[in-house]
């Protein structure tokens, strides 16, 4: 297939690289603003992926590398954004105009791109594409330089939404043909994916309890989030929290929902029968394929300035509109906004800002989500 890759951080490089060793042609763009980070790629456009123990996979040949979405985008079967969801709609105007009815774009790392997509392509006046998204990255991903990235762990299922909701498996089919070994699993709307936020739900419990470390640089050498030091039983409990109020919005929603170690153990839903016993959290979480990755070494890292105002905030939204308490969720997103010095209730996701509005019936939010029409 012919793959464009929008973005070029850690699950850009990923995917980039994981793709074209599986023989697709694959062209990777970045946008204007970062062009300079391309430079070494452009010039010879390879990536060397190593594995967790840092041995060599094999290196990928780029089709093409370059500055300009649109060009990448040109022709493509499928076009993947996996990057911070503060950057789809710079990339959905960067491509708007060259966009094609029947390609499949995907949004990859946090549900609800494709609602983002839908909004700044019809307010460019372009054809909607068939919009998809992942809850998450394909794959636990550093880009360790310019030429090489270290894939982490490949995620087991992905869970996989279109909107409107009606042609998820147009895009369910797209992702077999491009990860034909995965399970992909197709959500009830594109707020499955929204709520089924591993990082949202797994990152500010340890990023908050840990601020002092963190903001100090005291032993950042050896600090990793999930290390068990760095997150140990009392931490996961807040963590597990976070997780049984996702429970409940997704249950307000007629969704059916996993916990965590559930989702973790992968049990109870896996198409491949994969049953057995679900391991408690601390134990699901505490894996070599989390403790390796290191840092983070900053509060104003993606763990918090992604993960709040576009996870929790999101979460406390939809429990507003909904009538579910949200407490843990709304404490966090309060001690990050004091931390970080900005109110992530001000300037994060609603559901107003996802083109949703909480006057709306559970029915008539189910349908738009459906339809794509309000």
């Amino acid at each position: 297939m012919k793959v464009a890759v929008l973005g070029s951080g850690n699950g850009g490089y990923a995917c980039s690289a994981d793709l074209a060793l599986r023989g697709h042609e694959v062209r990777l763009a970045e946008a204007p603003s970062h062009a300079e980070r391309l430079r070494p790629l452009i010039d010879d456009p390879y990536i060397d992926v190593v594995n967790i123990d840092g041995r060599p996979v094999g290196r990928a040949h780029l089709s093409l590398v370059t500055s300009d979405a649109a060009e990448a985008v040109t022709g493509a079967d499928v076009v993947l954004n996996p990057v911070p969801i503060f950057a789809y709609r710079v990339f959905a105007q960067l491509v708007a105009n060259t966009i094609e009815e029947g390609q499949v774009v995907c949004t990859l790392g946090k549900g609800g791109g494709s609602l983002v997509y839908a909004k700044a392509l019809r307010e460019a006046g372009a054809v909607l594409p068939i919009l998809g998204e992942t809850n998450t990255l394909p794959y636990g991903a550093t880009r360790l330089g310019q030429h090489q990235v270290r894939i982490e762990s490949p995620t087991v299922e992905l869970i996989t939404a279109a909107f409107p909701s009606r042609r998820t498996g147009e895009v369910v089919a797209a992702f077999g043909d491009l990860y034909p070994e995965y399970s992909i699993r197709k959500a009830a709307n594109v707020l499955e994916t929204i709520l089924v936020d591993y990082n949202a739900i797994t990152h500010p419990p340890p990023m908050i309890c840990n601020a002092a470390r963190i903001a100090s640089g005291y032993g950042q050498e050896d600090f990793h989030l999930f290390g068990p030091s760095e997150n140990p039983e009392a931490v996961v409990r807040v963590i597990e929290a976070v997780d049984r109020e996702r429970i409940a919005l997704s249950r307000a929603l007629g969704i059916k929902a996993y916990t965590l170690e559930e989702e973790i153990n992968h049990v109870g839903f896996n198409p491949r029968g994969k049953e057995g016993r679900v391991l408690p959290l601390f134990e699901a979480i505490h894996t070599e394929k989390l403790e390796v990755c290191e840092g983070p070494y900053s509060l104003m890292s993606r763990h918090l300035v992604e993960d709040i105002p576009y996870g929790l905030v999101t979460f406390c939204s939809l429990g507003e509109m909904l009538g579910v308490p949200t407490p843990v969720s709304r404490a966090l997103s309060v001690m990050a906004s004091v931390l970080n010095g900005e109110d992530y209730f001000l300037t994060g996701r609603t559901v107003e800002r996802l083109g949703i509005d909480p006057a709306w019936r559970i029915d008539q939010l189910c349908r738009y989500l459906e339809e794509g029409q309000a």
